[in-house]
């Protein structure tokens, strides 16, 4: 094996529309390529797959089925950068920034599917 280049999530999201808004509008990421009910996306070289499953449901007590963990170079100017965008959310979709007692700092968005997303980098 000559070495992974990138994990790709692939998330099954139950309306491609407002996932992709998300995406891009808020997050930033590039939509690389679409057809039908499939996209892929990326954010700085990183990658993210869509599949639309507008039947597909939560688990039955309601909670999220993964979270997803971006590692970043600097997530203070992420965050900064994304700021604006992020303000736009409802409160219940966003988790600020902060330090971890696991060594990480992050900040966390939740999907429109109620998964959530975490931007995260080690602590010095």
């Amino acid at each position: 094996m000559d070495g992974i280049c990138q994990i790709t999530p692939f998330l099954h999201v139950p309306d491609m529309s407002e996932a992709l808004s998300f995406f891009h509008d808020i997050l930033m990421f590039e939509v690389k390529y679409r057809h039908g009910d499939y996209a892929y996306l990326e954010l700085e070289g990183c990658g993210l797959r869509l599949l639309e499953e507008p039947t597909r449901k939560l688990t039955p007590d309601g909670k999220a089925r993964v979270a997803i963990c971006i590692d970043v170079a600097d997530v203070d100017a992420l965050h900064a950068k994304l700021g604006p965008a992020l303000a736009t959310l409802p409160p219940d979709r966003l988790e600020p920034l902060k330090d971890m007692p696991y060594r990480q700092r992050e900040f966390q968005v939740r999907m429109p599917d109620g998964d959530w997303l975490n931007f995260t980098a080690p602590m010095a």
